[in-house]
């Protein structure tokens, strides 16, 4: 018998023999009364058997136990060349002609997770951070219910470093984890939406970085939607965005809105006392010997750990021989002018003004005595921002505002720290205050210069 005259009722009648004893795990007893929800078309030029479920959720059902199905296809075939088996979901359009002959289509090794070396950039600090940190732990140690979630935040924050530390904790774990920006895994995945659930045979987790390079690129937002239809619910999904949300206006609908359903998480770049310790970490591997008022100038003209690295080798280049005298403040200033590194220009007095601006107060009223609830607010925030952004110490600050005790100054920070979770007031004073922080002053204007005694 040739492939142009087999009979599909026959061929039914012999495949449902071979699967008397039902699929391992299937939901019948025997008998496989679930055949007669599947439409299958064979095409004899190509010879494909192209079989339609009846649902995405029979789809999700069935993908788990599609070699055992293959085997009783080919056993009940009644020619020895066994047709290539086609899976379709109802209502997506159905390849155009007859589909070559090829084997079963592979996720390139190349986009597999291969690289377990420790990268020792520590994670994004701060409180700001702590929700996105705690979810990528609970993906990292596979706890139910914290994925797929987007990870977002702007350029710079550490999303693709977040990424490989999951995706490390779970290779780790013998999982076969994928981890590649989106751009390059949609190029190279050879699947499309009707195959996505083979995906999951071949993987067990998949992080995509940078997926707003997706814009402009349907089909590839498509089979990312689809992949997440069909995801496990075991299986850990991060997507990475740069920037917000609102960058998937640009999508198709249906995609656009599969992804803004999950979970969403937003990076924010290190605060200050994370870069003062990130600094601290590199002078020791790199055997510097920097004063505090150094590394401050480094943190505050850097906001990002890829900066911060990148003006501290510049440092190491330029003072390499021991004998060379330490380098001054001056020195340090130039040198950070000649690479791009983000600022944070204004010093504490600019701060004192704008927080005074926010409560229509003068600058002497936010260091003065005053307790109305407005003007405290507005002292305690300066204070925050100043700790986070300025990096001066507790016993600095105190002589900033006022003569006041350090500790006053650790009750302020820690109280406005625990507001911004929750406070939009605070939110907006916060933001406010750090907006001034990063905005560049004129030649001249004063600086914290007075700390340093």
């Amino acid at each position: 018998m040739t492939n142009a005259h087999v009979s599909l009722q026959d061929f039914r009648h012999r495949l449902r023999r071979h699967l008397l004893g039902g699929i391992p795990g299937g939901p019948d007893g025997g008998g496989a009364p679930w055949l007669d929800g599947l439409v299958m078309e064979h095409l004899p030029s190509g010879n494909v058997l192209r079989i339609t479920f009846p649902h995405i959720y029979f789809a999700r059902w069935f993908a788990p136990h599609e070699t055992d199905f293959s085997a009783a296809v080919k056993a009940a075939w009644p020619d020895a060349d066994a047709p290539r088996l086609e899976y379709v979901l109802p209502g997506q359009p159905r390849p155009q002609g007859p589909a070559p002959h090829t084997a079963p289509a592979r996720i390139p090794d190349a986009l597999f997770f291969h690289d377990d070396s420790r990268d020792e950039m520590p994670l994004p600090g701060g409180a700001r951070n702590a929700f996105p940190l705690a979810m990528a732990r609970a993906v990292a140690l596979r706890e139910p219910g914290h994925s797929p979630f987007l990870l977002h935040g702007e350029k710079g924050t550490g999303k693709s470093h977040l990424l490989h530390h999951m995706a490390a904790a779970l290779a780790r774990q013998d999982l076969r984890v994928i981890l590649a920006p989106a751009a390059r895994f949609f190029q190279h995945c050879p699947l499309e939406e009707q195959t996505a659930p083979l995906f999951w045979q071949q993987a067990d987790a998949l992080f995509l970085d940078d997926i707003q390079t997706l814009g402009g690129q349907p089909r590839f937002q498509r089979l990312l939607a689809a992949l997440l239809a069909h995801r496990p619910e075991k299986a850990p999904v991060v997507l990475a965005l740069e920037g917000g949300p609102d960058v998937l206006g640009t999508w198709e609908p249906g995609p656009a809105a599969r992804v803004r359903q999950l979970f969403s998480a937003e990076l924010t770049p290190p605060d200050m006392e994370a870069r003062m310790r990130y600094l601290q970490q590199c002078c020791r591997e790199n055997a510097l010997d920097l004063p505090r008022e150094h590394l401050r100038l480094m943190a505050r003209r850097a906001a990002h750990f890829h900066g911060l690295r990148s003006l501290l080798l510049r440092v190491k280049a330029a003072w390499e021989d021991a004998a060379a005298p330490r380098p001054s403040l001056d020195d340090l200033e130039r040198l950070a002018r000649t690479g791009p590194v983000q600022s944070c220009h204004a010093g504490h007095e600019q701060i004192l003004a704008e927080a005074a601006r926010c409560c229509d107060a003068a600058p002497a009223d936010i260091t003065g005595t005053g307790r109305h609830a407005r003007l405290v607010m507005a002292r305690q925030a300066a204070m925050y921002v100043c700790r986070r952004h300025l990096g001066l110490s507790y016993p600095e600050l105190g002589r900033a505002f006022g003569g006041r005790d350090h500790s006053t100054v650790i009750h302020a920070v820690k109280k406005i720290g625990k507001m911004l979770e929750s406070n939009k007031d605070v939110q907006h004073l916060v933001a406010r205050l750090e907006k001034c922080a990063h905005q560049e002053q004129p030649d001249g204007a004063p600086t914290d210069d007075v700390f340093r005694a």
